[in-house]
């Protein structure tokens, strides 16, 4: 079998969660089917090849797709012909984004829908884009597959598809997270925060995400508390972040208030590490890896109580509304002064992280190939 992927988000270093969902799954699936051909199609050639193996193979369509006027003529206009000529039984599309001229199967996956309820939250041509053509993708796919039962359920009652349909693939967690080494906790303090104790938000920064909450929760905990603690942010910006700005420029606490920028994986492993709680309030969520990676290295989380998050957390953290500054400044408080429930969330993390491996993810997305090509339910 012959199966195409869309290479687009395939980048030796990810830098967002579709992009590592795309280099691990892709990797795997890889990795256990070498008796399958899979052909990896991207927008530009790559310096070093994000995956190497007999079994794969690489087209470039030669045109960087960094607007949806280009990712029309990509997907519509060139990518067809691709498909037609390198013979594919299979088209799978880690970004959800899929060719609607070609009669080749395929599996868009779609791993959420904040388009739909927070489209303010995205630039007005990419959402234009994703409003238009995603109820389109999810229609005429031979399979969707997503990343949390919360996006199936929503991608069925959205689009008006079967939920039969829909196959949950979940993200994992890399074997790099663990919980952190005698003693270095406290150097990860003294290097990140001088010597003292922090909050941790990771992620991306993007409306969605919410960060103006965090930095309103972090000065109500910290007038309200005789505490130095800082707040880390661990992400780089996207767009449509001024309102960050402003909630920086507003805080009496602002030279507490740090940003890392984007991190190698080891470093977010020693944030999460040496973190008081991982304090992550997004307005909507597909997954939120950011939350069982943390729980993987056995940091309590302070988490949305909406969307997908309940759901992944698995019980395991402290769920309050991300509208609501106080309640999460009061999570951040009873973290602080409460340590059996920082062991009990710590423990009970760790376990509910251990059901979500990229291994696991692999297999989940081979067995949406599979009925894809069967055209099994």
């Amino acid at each position: 079998m012959i199966i195409a992927i869309n290479a687009r988000t395939l980048r030796a270093v990810p830098h967002d969660g579709i992009g590592w969902f795309t280099h691990e799954v892709v990797r795997g699936i890889v990795r256990d089917h070498p008796e399958h051909r899979f052909v990896l199609i991207g927008d530009r050639k790559y310096d070093v090849l994000p995956v190497e193996s007999e079994n794969v193979g690489y087209v470039t369509i030669p045109l960087r797709t960094f607007h949806p006027v280009l990712w029309y003529k990509w997907h519509e206009l060139f990518l067809p012909g691709v498909l037609k000529k390198i013979g594919a039984d299979l088209f799978v599309a880690p970004d959800g984004i899929m060719p609607l001229r070609t009669h080749v199967p395929c599996i868009p996956v779609i791993h959420d829908l904040n388009h739909e309820h927070r489209p303010g939250d995205i630039p007005w041509w990419e959402r234009h884009y994703y409003r238009r053509y995603f109820p389109l993708f999810a229609r005429k796919a031979a399979r969707v597959a997503t990343v949390s039962e919360f996006s199936a359920g929503d991608i069925s009652s959205t689009y008006g598809i079967s939920r039969e349909k829909i196959d949950v693939v979940p993200n994992g967690v890399a074997a790099i997270f663990s919980p952190p080494m005698p003693g270095e906790a406290e150097e990860t303090r003294k290097e990140f925060a001088g010597g003292r104790s922090y909050f941790l938000f990771v992620s991306n920064f993007s409306p969605r995400k919410n960060v103006e909450a965090v930095i309103s929760a972090f000065n109500i905990f910290r007038s309200d508390n005789k505490s130095d603690h800082v707040l880390l942010l661990a992400g780089r910006r996207l767009y449509l972040t001024r309102e960050i700005d402003r909630a920086l420029e507003a805080s009496p606490y602002g030279r507490d208030i740090l940003f890392t920028g984007s991190v190698t994986r080891d470093v977010l492993r020693r944030l999460y590490g040496g973190a008081e709680a991982l304090t992550f309030v997004p307005w909507f969520e597909g997954f939120g890896i950011p939350v069982v990676e943390a729980q993987r290295c056995g940091t309590p989380c302070i988490l949305s109580d909406s969307s997908s998050l309940p759901e992944v957390s698995g019980g395991a953290a402290l769920c309050v509304s991300p509208a609501d500054a106080g309640a999460i400044a009061a999570a951040m408080a009873r973290l602080v002064s409460d340590e059996a429930l920082r062991r009990r969330l710590a423990e009970e993390g760790i376990r509910n992280s251990q059901r979500y491996t990229w291994e696991n993810a692999a297999t989940q997305m081979w067995n949406s190939i599979i009925r894809a090509t069967n055209n099994n339910p």
